[in-house]
């Protein structure tokens, strides 16, 4: 198995300095970038949208006249005209681009919804849920074709294959696969801590980002590739699927890697604060990256690959095209009434211990939050943070999971603090 080569830590003008920047009100959630053009579409702390021109750094449109409360997870359709959001109430909402408004609710789901994705025709919605389970839903009709299903644990992170043939999902150190048209599981891979998820285009690799950085061969499922020296939150594949990209939210960092060398590209691309979210443009020319007191940061590819002195075509930015789906079936939407009682039997399985050590914890952080101005603080408690690590270094530890590697653990909780102070800053009166 391979490993991945450590990002170099120099402090250069270059990983400081972003081709563009530009400031959002209302601190940021999530950035998607549309397919047409430099515009990008920003959720903010308080639920607000907006469309932005990061060429001319201008809003363009007014701020969408909905708002989405509690958005936990956000995905857009493979042609760009919806947004699909998953909310902390149980909801899916399917948002019209062009109107801004809300085209479906979907109901279904017991608790908050943390992960969601298109299939690539844009016909189907997976999502994954806190509740334990995941479901598949038809985008015309609004209902739930398979599922819900359990997964047994937390769901973290749900991600189409490209084609859509498969759905993998990540708990908290477990990564399963299921088959997108049945609601069969068809591989259950214990011992990997899984905060992100992310599939080549050809669907012959999957990487799965958290302590350390996996690439797994999908024929096999054994993992090739292992490596990385910080916590990953977000992992990005580029159009042209030769760039990875990640980011590491209190490191404050976005690395870009060579795929084919498996080698740092440059050196981390700093922040001035946490990233909490990363997208690439369609064309794969730039990385844009936000922050929660509302920074969002546009870097140029071609400049950093050239300045690394990396002498490679990895540059072309030409996005492959994602492989025709053939021989899919398509399901009638009440031909799986049944299958939740099915899939159930044949998911019933013992958690590993390093999952029930680790998933009230990560629960806790998660669903721990400062609300009203009473609770407001100007930074995260460092005795609460370094309290929590010590706690969960010293129970990985007893649980003798030598498959996992202990480090600085992402809290969620901090990740809403961070929104709720840009708000605040933003907003004293409120």
């Amino acid at each position: 198995m391979e490993n991945l080569a450590p990002a170099k830590h120099q402090n250069t003008t270059m990983t400081k300095t972003p081709y563009r920047k530009i400031k959002v009100n209302n601190g940021i959630r999530y950035i998607l970038h549309l397919p047409s053009g430099q515009r990008i579409i920003t959720c903010s702390c308080n639920g607000s949208f907006q469309v932005w021109d990061l060429e001319r750094g201008t809003q363009l449109l007014d701020e969408w006249k909905e708002k989405a409360a509690g958005v936990e997870a956000i995905a857009l359709s493979p042609g760009g005209k919806t947004v699909a959001t998953g909310s902390d109430d149980g909801t899916l909402k399917l948002w019209n681009v062009n109107t801004g408004k809300v085209a479906k609710t979907l109901t279904g789901h017991k608790a908050r919804v943390h992960s969601v994705c298109w299939n690539q025709d844009g016909e189907r919605v997976v999502s994954g849920c806190w509740d334990g389970t995941f479901r598949v839903w038809d985008v015309e009709n609004g209902e739930t074709i398979i599922g819900p299903i359990k997964a047994r644990g937390d769901v973290q992170t749900v991600r189409y294959s490209p084609d859509g043939k498969m759905i993998a999902i990540s708990l908290y150190t477990v990564l399963k696969i299921w088959d997108a048209n049945t609601g069969e599981l068809l591989k259950t891979i214990d011992g990997v801590c899984c905060r992100c998820l992310a599939w080549t285009l050809d669907g012959k690799a999957l990487f799965a980002g958290g302590w350390r950085i996996r690439k797994f061969d999908t024929a096999t499922w054994a993992a090739v590739l292992d490596g990385g020296e910080n916590f990953v939150d977000t992992i990005l594949l580029s159009p042209n699927r030769r760039i990875i990209a990640t980011t590491s939210y209190f490191d404050k960092t976005a690395q870009l890697w060579n795929l084919e060398t498996n080698q740092p590209i440059g050196t981390p691309l700093q922040h001035e604060d946490f990233v909490i979210s990363a997208t690439f443009s369609a064309d794969g020319k730039f990385l844009v990256t936000g922050c929660p007191n509302g920074h969002v940061y546009t870097w140029n590819i071609s400049v950093i690959i050239k300045k690394s002195g990396i002498l490679s075509d990895i540059v072309d930015v030409t996005p492959q095209p994602a492989p025709k789906m053939k021989n899919i079936r398509r399901i009638p939407t009440r031909l799986f009434r049944n299958a939740p009682r099915e899939a159930n039997l044949r998911t019933q399985s013992h958690t590993t211990p390093s999952q029930r050590t680790l998933g009230p914890l990560f629960s806790f952080w998660r669903r721990f939050k400062l609300r009203g101005s009473a609770e407001r603080v100007t930074q995260p408690p460092p005795h609460l943070l370094g309290w929590t690590r010590n706690l969960v270094s010293s129970m990985v530890r007893k649980q003798d999971v030598s498959d996992i590697e202990v480090r600085k653990l992402p809290l969620g909780t901090i990740m809403q603090q961070g929104c709720q102070l840009a708000s605040t800053s933003q907003n004293p009166k409120n």
